[in-house]
């Protein structure tokens, strides 16, 4: 049982890590801090005038399928042809909805993720007219 500790001790500390996500807003460049856990599937976002929103996010994968040319060496024999593959590289959308619990103001964050790699881009909207581009 222990060889196969280091296999799964990574699973459980990727399940509830808490990510950063950088919010800048595009008309005053104010920045904003948030966090993300992947595991409690919640978004928390630090607006600049105090305001906290959070939310549940929902993800949206979908997988990207390819067809790729090459040439296989093997044996005697080298063949070039079409072979089909396909790609699932991590690549997904990320939606929530942040509400704040003291006033009405609300935000929705839409995103592009690489679950795989860490990092991703995406805007969100607050329903008083402010937009923020999102980094991961």
């Amino acid at each position: 049982m222990k060889r196969y500790l280091f296999l799964i001790i990574p699973f459980f500390l990727l399940a509830g890590c808490n990510k950063d996500m950088q919010l800048v807003e595009f008309k005053s460049g104010a920045k904003a801090e948030g966090f993300w856990d992947s595991g409690k599937r919640e978004i928390r976002v630090y607006l600049e005038d105090g305001e906290i929103l959070s939310g549940k996010f929902t993800k949206m994968s979908h997988a990207r399928f390819r067809v790729t040319t090459g040439v296989s060496f093997g044996g005697r024999h080298t063949r070039a042809g079409v072979y089909p593959s396909v790609s699932i590289d991590g690549q997904g959308n990320i939606y929530a909805l942040l509400e704040d619990q003291k006033s009405h103001l609300v935000m929705e964050v839409v995103a592009d993720y690489n679950w795989l790699w860490g990092h991703g881009h995406g805007e969100a909207r607050t329903n008083d007219g402010r937009i923020y581009k999102v980094i991961f």
